[in-house]
């Protein structure tokens, strides 16, 4: 069974790799563009390949935007177009409207306009290597409902005792999710799961209580 049904509009890189994850999870995925060569080229990979122009009133209310769960908007290659069609879904009775953006001047206009969610993959993808060349011990780190999950390298002065004497939890708001043993093909966490140099844990909680506990002292 879907879990949700998404709209994509736009079939350049973002859009392309967005619809095809989206129905690789089980969901369906409808997807529009002008370009009648990248929507055949995506037709058999999706639920529903249209072409058309989503700037234009009448193919917006062709696609009864409403029943979806969300709509995503990457076409970000043209602004003016970007802005009539997240006009005109909002007009049709979208209920969510993502939109993708190449600047900050950008995003100030779209969400004034009523975008639910605006993007800047690029940025998003610098900032989280930025972090993550800069703090050793965070192999991976990204923002998840004001919160962040976090993959990290056990740093030394957590070693050797089992996270149940460490109780991250209660003392830092840190919930470990899972303990890969260094060497180990398998994950898994306990309270009595001693924590050794070099193995990995994907955490929970504060992103500046992670970055804290576990850098390298």
């Amino acid at each position: 069974m879907a879990r949700n049904s998404y709209a994509v509009f736009g079939m350049g890189s973002f859009g392309s790799k967005l619809a095809l994850a989206l129905t690789r999870q089980g969901n369906t995925v409808l997807i529009c563009d002008s370009n009648p060569q990248r929507i055949n080229e995506l037709r058999d990979k999706v639920t529903e390949a249209v072409i058309g122009d989503v700037s234009n009133e009448d193919v917006v209310k062709e696609l009864n935007v409403s029943k979806f769960d969300a709509v995503i908007l990457s076409m970000s290659g043209y602004f003016e177009d970007q802005v009539l069609a997240l006009t005109l879904l909002k007009q049709e009775g979208a209920k969510k409207v993502v939109v993708k953006s190449n600047s900050t001047i950008q995003e100030r206009i779209l969400y004034r306009l009523g975008a639910d969610e605006v993007i800047q993959p690029e940025l998003d993808v610098a900032e989280r290597l930025s972090r993550r060349l800069s703090l050793s011990n965070i192999t991976d780190i990204f923002e998840f409902r004001g919160s962040a999950i976090a993959d990290v390298v056990v740093p030394s002065h957590l070693c050797g005792k089992p996270l149940r004497e460490l109780d991250l939890r209660n003392k830092y708001n840190i919930t470990v999710l899972l303990a890969c043993k260094s060497g180990a093909n398998e994950c898994s966490v306990g309270p009595d799961t001693v924590l050794s140099p070099g193995d990995q844990l994907t955490v929970f909680g504060g992103e500046k209580a992670i970055i804290e506990l576990f850098k390298e002292r």
